[in-house]
Parts: C-alpha cells; sequence; structure tokens
C-alpha cells in the first residue's frame, strides 16, 4: 500500500502548532500507528479529542531525564516481549485535580511533568499518566513510537514529551494502515513514519 505521506517539514510545522499527527510503526515491527500531540499543547478537550479518535491507551514518551528529575522509576520488566515499552510508574498531580481519571485531570498531570517548578512530592503514585521512557540513544538504538515521538517533538523545538494514542479500529482490533489512512484523510491528519523522522535524524551527520 501506498502511504499518503506529506513533506516532513509540513508535518514537524504542523505538530509544533499542536497538531495531531499519526506516527506509523515499521511494518517488520508491530506494524501500528499512534495519534500523537506535543505535550505542551495538550488539554482536557484534545485528550477527548484524541480519546474519541484512536480509543487506545493514553500514555506520554519522554525523556529519561524528565523522569529522573521527578523522580518517577521505571516498572520492571518481567515476561516481556523486545519491543515492550519502558513504561514508568503511572501519576496524578496533585493539584488543580480530583480523581485524576478525567481527560483535563490528566491534561493538567501532563502539563505538570514539563513544569520546572514540579517536585516529585506534587504526584501521587500510582496515577492515571502512564510515562513511558524514550530509550538510550533513541532511534539509534530503538524504532519505536516512543522514541519516533520525542525525536518528533525535538525535531518541532518542543520539549521532549508527547501524549500518545494507539489508534484502533471501531470493532476494537488495532487499526491496519489502511484504516489508519482513512482516519487522517477523514479529519485532516498528517501521517508520518518512524523512517521517515529516523532518515531525517541521520542527514545532518551524514552531509558532515
Amino acid at each position: 500500500m501506498t502511504l499518503p505521506l506529506s513533506d516532513l517539514d509540513d508535518i514537524v510545522a504542523a505538530f509544533g502548532r499542536g497538531e495531531f499527527v499519526a506516527l506509523l510503526d515499521d511494518p517488520e515491527r508491530e506494524g501500528e500507528a499512534d495519534l500523537l500531540q506535543a505535550a505542551v499543547h495538550v488539554t482536557g478537550a484534545s485528550l477527548n479529542a484524541m480519546l474519541t479518535y484512536a480509543r487506545g491507551l493514553i500514555t506520554v514518551a519522554v525523556a529519561p531525564e524528565l523522569l529522573e528529575r521527578l523522580d518517577i522509576p521505571l516498572l520492571p520488566v518481567r515476561f516481556a516481549e523486545p519491543t515492550t515499552p519502558r513504561f514508568a510508574e503511572p501519576v496524578d498531580y496533585k493539584h488543580g485535580t480530583t480523581t485524576g481519571v478525567s481527560t483535563y485531570d490528566r491534561a493538567v498531570t501532563i502539563r505538570a511533568l514539563l513544569d520546572p517548578q514540579a517536585t516529585p512530592e506534587d504526584f501521587a503514585r500510582p496515577g492515571h499518566v502512564f510515562p513511558l521512557a524514550e530509550a538510550e540513544g533513541g532511534l539509534a538504538c530503538r524504532r519505536g513510537h516512543t522514541e519516533g515521538a520525542v525525536a518528533l517533538a525535538r525535531l518541532a523545538g518542543l520539549p521532549p514529551a508527547v501524549v500518545m494514542c494507539e489508534i484502533m479500529a471501531p470493532d476494537g482490533h488495532m487499526a491496519n494502515r489502511d484504516e489508519v489512512a482513512e482516519l487522517c484523510r477523514r479529519r485532516g491528519i498528517y501521517m508520518v513514519t518512524v523512517q521517515q523522522v529516523s532518515e531525517r535524524l541521520a542527514a545532518p551527520a551524514a552531509d558532515q
């Protein structure tokens, strides 16, 4: 299938403005897509739209130093597949939220992760926001949605934190690439592949 992919500069610009972007994995890997939004732009309304469109689990891909600063540890890995992302302790921000589960509460928590004044004590554990840590070395070491999302944020000049939601089909199965393309067509969402992002990151080194 030929995917209706756009120029990466247009995609990065849209992502930088806060628009949704669909990130497709390598076909030989999971072969799935996540809907992304830069964490600095997330709102309760945008998170609700993301859940409505994509239907999957909301997570936040972040650079590992952010988790270290807020003392949010990685969860133990047991019986996992090699492609399993690095889940960290789920959290809720303790200020300006109620139960923590509404999209509006989760948006507050996600934005608080980027607040330089936030402290570890500001986050209740366990909570309803699931951070995923970027692998050391980023896309050079792991070509997953987490690394691709954080790399896209860096290309856009934004903090390395991205809200992600797996795209599911209306019947509850994971959406295939045709279904992802149709969702993006209907909603006016750009599509990008992990390979596109990885190639852009490698291009400056190749030109030197």
